[in-house]
């Protein structure tokens, strides 16, 4: 299947574009793909997403075909998804 992370601010910047999509198996855990993505991109990317024990930073907001999902509830992808993932906003 298919799944489609779109990236805001910092996290396109450190992957280097807005948008990627990956193929992966039916029933795959989004935090397993976010640690890979997080290992595949670099410190620059992870350390917005993941933190130093694997898990999902506190600060990131996931959204899964448009509804946003809690850090705890983070699913598996039983079809072709979109994941949005979004940094916190910075300045004043």
């Amino acid at each position: 299947m298919k799944v489609t992370f779109r990236y805001t601010s910092q996290l396109a910047t450190a992957a280097g574009s807005s948008e990627e999509t990956i193929e992966t198996e039916k029933g795959s855990a989004l935090l397993t793909l976010l640690r890979d993505l997080s290992s595949k991109h670099g410190s620059d990317f992870a350390k917005f997403v993941v933190d130093d024990d694997g898990n999902v930073t506190p600060t990131l907001v996931v959204a899964v075909n448009g509804s946003q999902v809690s850090v705890e509830d983070l699913v598996s992808l039983d079809t072709d998804a979109e994941v949005m993932l979004i940094t916190p906003m910075s300045g004043g």
